[in-house]
C-alpha cells in the first residue's frame, strides 16, 4: 500500500459509537469493508447518505435499514448500495443511493430489471395511462395508422 493510500484509510478510518456490541460493530466492520472494496465508499460517506435518506430505502422510501450509529443493530438489514455497473465497480461515482435488498420484490431487484428508458415508460403508464390517451382519439385515428401510435 502506497503512503497516499495509507493517508486515505487512516483518515477515513471507522470507529464504532461508544456502547455499540462487539457483533454489532464487527458486523459494521465487515459491511463497511465491503462497500469500500466494492464502492470505494468510505463508512462516512454511507453513514451521510443514510442519515440523508432518513435511513429509508430511497425509492420506496418504506423500507428502513440498520442505523449506523444504533449500539445494538437493531433491524433485518442494512441499505444496499446502488451503483451503475457502466461506471464500473469499485468507484464511488457508481453510487446513486441506498436501496431495500434481499428479495425479489426489493427496490434494488425491480429497478434493476430496467433501464432507464423502460422505467421513465413504467412512470408514463402509472402518470398518464397512455390507453386513455389512444381511447380519446379513436374516433379520428385510422386503422392504418394505430400501428405504434403510442411509442413513436
Amino acid at each position: 500500500m502506497q503512503p497516499a493510500e495509507k493517508a486515505v484509510m487512516a483518515s477515513t478510518a471507522w470507529e464504532p459509537p461508544p456502547g455499540m456490541h462487539r457483533e454489532v460493530a464487527s458486523a459494521w466492520r465487515a459491511f463497511y469493508g465491503s462497500i469500500r472494496r466494492n464502492y470505494g465508499m468510505t463508512p462516512q460517506q454511507y453513514r451521510a447518505l443514510y442519515l440523508a435518506q432518513s435511513g429509508r430505502c430511497y425509492v420506496c422510501r418504506i423500507a428502513r435499514g440498520i442505523h449506523p450509529d444504533d449500539p445494538k443493530g437493531y433491524g433485518n438489514r442494512h441499505l444496499g448500495v446502488d451503483h451503475n455497473h457502466a461506471i464500473g465497480d469499485g468507484k464511488i461515482e457508481a453510487v446513486r443511493a441506498l436501496l431495500c435488498t434481499g428479495g425479489d420484490r426489493t427496490c434494488n431487484r425491480i429497478i434493476g430489471w430496467l433501464d432507464a428508458s423502460q422505467l421513465q415508460r413504467a412512470i408514463d403508464v402509472l402518470a398518464g395511462a397512455p390507453a386513455q390517451r389512444l381511447f380519446a382519439s379513436l374516433p379520428t385515428i385510422p386503422d392504418d395508422d394505430l400501428t405504434g401510435w403510442l411509442t413513436r
